[in-house]
Parts: C-alpha cells; structure tokens; sequence
C-alpha cells in the first residue's frame, strides 16, 4: 500500500508575520508597485519552501499563497467586482483587492464575516454578473510545479458563500463559475502537464438540500475529463461530505477529502468505490494538541492493498495554527502548523504496518460541572436604579479600543526589550489613558472607554492574567487580511488572584465626570478564541471560563464601575455547523452559553450590564443570550446591512426591550459613511425600535485605525446622534 502525506492548506503569514509587514507598507504607499510585487514572489516561494521541508520529498504541498481571502480573491479571478472597479483589476490588480477589502475614503468595503465555526474571515462577493472566465491575479498564477497543488475556492462553495445582485440566479453563478474554472483547468493542464488542482469545497461537508444538489450539479456539470496528471482534490475542511456527493464527484474524476471516521462508514460503498485515490484525513487541523494514530493504522490494516493510492491530509489547512512550538516555553507535546505537518510526514512512512515512536502528551486538567441559572433583578427595575446616569437620547459611546498607534507598539516593545521598567510604562499608558478621555469628552461622546492601550488582544491579555492558560511569544494566526492574534491554550479551568481591569477603570474615572465602562471580554469568546482541550464538551469550558469573569466584573462594581461591557463577538463561532449530527451538539453548546452568559451577566440592578456581538449570523444563537441580564448589546451593522438578528434581538426579552447600538459605520475601513448616512440608518432603526432604546456607537472597536481617521468618523456619529435628538425634541419626545 502507497501511502503519502499531503497539505492542503498552511499559515501564509510568515514565521514572523512577513506577509503583514508587506501588505501595510503597500497600504501606506510605503514600496513601491514593483518591489511589492516582488516581494510577494519571494514570500510566496518561502511559503512552498516551508512546506516542503516539514512535509518532506515524498509528500505534496499547498500553493495556497492568497493576500487576502481565497473567497476574494477567487472572486476577482473571476471578474466577479463592481461594475466602477473593472478598468482597476485591469490596471492594477491589489488596488481593485484593497478597496473591496479594505474600503477607500470614496467608498465602503464588501461586507465581511465568519469563516464557518472559525475566527477566521473572508469577504463576502457581491455579484451583479455572471463570470464568463478565469484568470489568475498576478500573484496566483500557477507555477507549474508537480509537489504544489494549485487551489482555488469550488464553484459550488463560491455560489453558497456569495451575495447575488437583482436578476443573477445562484445556480447560474455556479455553472458560470465552474464552466470558466474548468476551461482554465484544461488549458493548463495542455500547456504544463505537471500542473496540479486542489478544489476547496468548505460548504459541501454541510447537510445538503435538494437545491444545493442542484447546485452541485450545475458547479461541476463541465467539470469531467479535465485531462491532468494527477487526480484533482477536492476538500471539505468542515463537517463530511455525503456518499452521494463522493460518488458523483468520483465518476467526475475528483478525488474527496473524507474525514477518518466516515471512511469507516463508507468502505464497500459505490462512493468508496469511485475514488481513484483515498484522501483520508487523519490530522485535526485546528488543534495544538497531538493528534492519536492508532485509529488511522486500524484502517489502513484492515484494507486491502487495491493499488489506489491512500493520501494522509489534515482536517483543515494548518492555517488556524501558528508556525512552530520552536522557542516557546510551553510544556511538552504541543504541535503547531511545522510539528504537525512533521507528525503527518513521519505517519505516512512507517504505515500501514509501523508506528513512529510516541509523541509526549501535554497535561490533562478536571473540568468542573455546568451550574445552575440565576434570575437578575427584571428589566424595569433595572432601568430605573440606572437611571442616575443621567444618559441623554441617542447615547453615544465606542466599543472599547482606541487607535494603537505606533507610540503604544513601541511602548510595548520597549518592555519587552529591557529598555522600559513596569513603573515607566504604567506611567505611560496611564498617559494615553487620561489623554484619551480628554479627547473623547472634546468630541462629545457620553459614555467613555479607557481605551484599551496596554492591551495586545483582547483575549491574551486576559488569558495572561488567569491561571490555567498558556500563552506564547510568537504563537500568530491570522484573523483577516493582514490582522493576527495570538490565541492561548486553554489548558486548565481559570482563575484570577486579583482584579485585572481595575486600576485602569480607576485611572480613567478619575479623569472624567462621564461614566466610564469596566471592558472584559466575555467567556465564550475567550474559549472561542482559544485553542481548546480536546474531548472536553463546549458547556463545561465556558462554565469554566465564566467563574474569573463574573468575579473581575464583580471586582469592577466594587470598585464603583456603573457600566460594564462585556465582550462577546465570537459567541456563536463555534456553534456546530449545519451537519447531518449537528443537533446533539447545538444543545450542550446552548447549555453552556446560556450557562455563562447568566452567570457572568447576574450583576446588581444598578450597574448597567453591556455587550458587544460582531462580524458573524448571530440569528440562530439569539435564544442562548434569553436569561442573559444584559442591559444594552452593540452589534455590528454597516458593514453587513442585515438588521434581521438585531430585530430578534430587541424582541428576545419577556420583561422588556433590549437597548441597541446597531453599529453605524465600519472600523475597518478609512471611510466614513459622513453624518447623513449615519442619521439614515438610525432613523431605519426607529421604526421598528423606540428611540430610547436606541445607542449610537461604531461597528467594533477602533484599534485598527489612526487618530485623524477617528476625528472624522467619530464626529460624524456625535453629529448624527445630536441631530436625532434634535428631531426627538422638535417631536415632542
């Protein structure tokens, strides 16, 4: 039996996040349009040289190298792009890539949201018309090489995950897709024989209808005889693809990724039968923890050796870990993108007969039982002990960070460096702190933040301060174009020994009459945000997590705190996707969050309990937060236009309405919509929301952003805010 291992995916950001450097030096007009070019060619074979040294010359790697999201960039590939920005793709490709990512001052960007049950994101096309061809962006141009396969996102996946204009059928955008990528294929394959194909099919390990085999069918009905060399790949990172679809794509000459345990169920089948190769995966690509052969040797020995070629692939491309354990001080047996690839390398030559030697396992820890619910004071009461906050109509407030400039990088790296004592850079961000308050009651805003300086992450900062996580020095994973985070392992329950956030609560109280809020972020977040113990269910890991939050947020109202924001933008990332078994597994997740979340929310009636939900279809996950306590929710809205959850939202509540500060411009983006538009879109809000309910902030916090950029974006929302009053007054309201 030939057995070889296979990438199918690996972290594209550099071992010390090179591809970021260089994409902000291209965004800030600091290379220029040739050096960047060539810049990216060198990285980009670095990242096939990386590759191929942990997978070794027999294995196959992953010409996966996009710079931004293989959803955009497939898109443009495409020609899929407004109508205005045609001559641009033409004239200078990146340009076109950046204003639909990024957004310009002239124009806002494509919506964008959660990559399935992950934290990463992709940017969601918009299509007003149907492609007509394939051709690669410069930096996408196959190389031609016979241990790389070139990948590109499916047609059946790219038709699911789009947004289709007025006239443009979905099922028409699949065919369309699929007729220019399999021209493309054929063309490449006549004129490099050695070019290989890897299809990323994401959305077909999720339960299929009748018409999402339609649209497979439409997707690939031009996709047989492609005439290559080796058998295209088509992978399914999430959930299992069905023995309907193995089949049909086998008779095409696809081979399909299978997760482990299906190929247990599927072997004797027609669809096991259809495969020219047997892709197996064998690694869980999304976790740090090493991964137990012996259930891939159980298989591999009980099959007979048929002459098919059996491929050993991860889960998911290894993009959701960072690049190696190499200089961290971590226990013993953890692996990240190198050790795995390793691992899958050294598999794949002693099997199906031997075993490499065993791997040392990291600690286990005992996590504790779920508690029970507790009911916080009702809502009208609530209302009435905050009161004496004394808040005008339409209050104003930002969701936590502000710019972190490259004085507060520079702060941090001097600390790190030895160059700065922790007395002088308390004293420095205590600075930062005060002058931020100065600003923020300069610009008019009611309800202040301290804005978050001395904090790298807003899950590793935390995850830094408790107990029972690791964190790491150069542990990056990339978020969305060129933002990254360090996620920690959460290796143990948490818990603190003192108060993390108040002695900058204080600080910034101090400085103003204004209320300012206590900013933690929320347990489900920081599991989310996390890598995770294995085999250890969703509901005892927030339970966990949620005992040292509820506890700092009781430390903050101690301290004086009348508001406190909660954070909880990934609450529904890892909500199980729609797979055949996904019911059993939505309930202990529900559990769990209904568990944390009332038990951190379950605060004294006075203090005015907020939080915050971002970039993500938070529709499904509405019921979870119904015996939450929570008081006012920010959720992001300009940038997806979607209002549906935000309605479900101010309904969910028996005792009253949840207040909302449905978000009025996009951080991510230099634009700023100006205060008409801001003023639009609360006024949409009004007629479905009473006009004291409404709060006024932005998308998400402003971190990415700089001061002049906020100036304008800011003002504009203040003036949007004190025109809706206006109009609340002239009313009689």
């Amino acid at each position: 039996m030939n057995v070889v291992p296979q990438l199918i995916g690996y972290p594209r950001i550099g071992p010390n996040r090179e591809l970021k450097w260089t994409l902000e030096r291209a965004w800030s007009g600091r290379i220029e349009r040739d050096r960047f070019a060539e810049r990216i060619a060198d990285l980009r074979r670095a990242h096939l040289a990386e590759q191929r040294d942990a997978i070794g010359p027999g294995g196959s790697v992953a010409d996966d190298f996009f710079l931004y999201d293989e959803v955009l960039e497939t898109a443009l590939m495409l020609g899929i792009i407004p109508a205005a920005l045609t001559a641009e793709l033409e004239r200078d490709p990146f340009a076109a890539l950046t204003a639909l990512a990024r957004g310009t001052p002239e124009r806002e960007a494509w919506e964008m949201t959660k990559w399935f049950d992950t934290n990463y994101h992709y940017v969601v096309p918009e299509v007003e018309q149907l492609p007509t061809r394939l051709g690669p962006l410069p930096w996408r141009a196959p190389l031609g090489d016979g241990q790389a396969a070139w990948v590109v996102l499916g047609p059946f996946s790219l038709a699911k995950l789009s947004k289709v204009g007025p006239g443009v059928d979905r099922r028409a955008l699949a065919a369309a897709a699929g007729t220019a990528l399999w021209s493309f294929v054929r063309e490449r394959a006549e004129a490099t024989p050695a070019f290989r194909l890897q299809v990323d099919e994401p959305c077909l390990g999720l339960a299929l209808t009748d018409d999402d085999a339609a649209l497979l069918d439409a997707g690939y009905g031009a996709g047989g005889r492609l005439r290559l060399a080796t058998a295209p790949l088509v992978t399914v990172q999430f959930g299992s693809p069905a023995a309907e679809t193995i089949e049909m794509l086998g008779r095409l000459g696809f081979v399909v990724q299978m997760p482990l345990a299906a190929a247990e169920e599927l072997r004797g089948t027609a669809a096991w039968d259809a495969q020219l190769e047997l892709v197996l995966a064998v690694l869980d690509g999304r976790s740090v923890w090493p991964d137990d052969l012996m259930p891939v040797a159980r298989l591999l020995s009980a099959l007979p050796d048929d002459g098919r070629l059996v491929r050993l692939v991860p889960s998911t491309s290894l993009i959701f870990l960072p690049y190696t354990v190499d200089g961290e001080a971590l226990p013993p047996g953890f692996q990240f993108a190198r050790e795995k690839a390793r691992a899958l390398a050294g598999w794949a030559a002693v099997l199906p007969d031997g075993a490499p030697p065993p791997a040392p396992e990291p600690p286990r820890a005992v996590w504790p039982a779920v508690g029970e619910l507790t009911a916080r004071t009702p809502r009208p009461e609530r209302r009435a002990a905050q009161a004496d906050l004394h808040l005008p109509p339409y209050p104003t407030t930002t969701t936590g960070s502000l710019p972190q400039t490259a004085e507060v990088r520079h702060l941090r790296a001097a600390l790190s460096r030895g160059e700065l004592d922790e007395a002088g850079y308390h004293q420095a961000v205590g600075r930062l702190i005060t002058d931020a308050i100065g600003w923020q009651e300069r610009i008019g805003l009611d309800v202040l933040v301290h804005g978050e300086f001395e904090r790298t992450d807003m899950v590793e900062y935390f995850a830094e301060q408790m107990d029972g996580f690791l964190t790491t020095r150069h542990g990056w994973v990339l978020s969305y174009g060129s933002r990254c985070t360090r996620p920690p392992i959460l290796a143990a329950p948490p818990t603190i020994r003192e108060p993390m956030t108040v002695d900058e609560w204080r600080l910034a109280q101090a400085a103003t009459d204004k209320p300012v809020k206590g900013m933690l972020t929320g347990p489900v977040t920081i599991v989310n945000w996390s890598f995770r113990p294995p085999r250890v269910p969703d509901d005892q890991l927030f339970w966990a997590v949620a005992q040292p939050i509820a506890d700092e947020v009781r430390h903050l109202a101690d301290a004086g705190a009348r508001v406190v924001q909660v954070d909880e933008p990934a609450v529904r990332e890892r909500w199980p996707l729609p797979t055949v078994d996904a019911e059993e597994r939505r309930a202990v997740y529900a559990r769990g969050v209904r568990a944390a979340l009332n038990h951190v929310f379950a605060q004294p009636a006075h203090v005015q309990m907020h939080t915050h939900m971002c970039y993500g279809d938070f529709g499904e996950i509405v019921p979870l937060w119904a015996d939450a306590g929570v008081d006012v929710a920010s959720i992001e809205f300009s940038r997806s236009k979607d209002d549906s959850y935000i309605r479900l939202f101010y309904a969910l509540f028996p005792d009253g309405h949840l207040q909302i500060g449905p978000g009025v411009f996009d951080v991510h983006s230099p634009h700023t919509p100006g205060r008409e538009v801001m003023d639009q879109r609360l006024r949409h809000f009004e007629a479905f929301m009473a006009a004291a309910d409404l709060w006024v902030n932005p998308d998400c916090g402003l971190k990415t952003r700089g001061w002049p950029e906020i100036e304008r974006q800011v003002g504009d929302m203040v003036a949007a805010a004190r025109a809706r009053r206006e109009a609340l007054a002239r009313a009689g309201g």
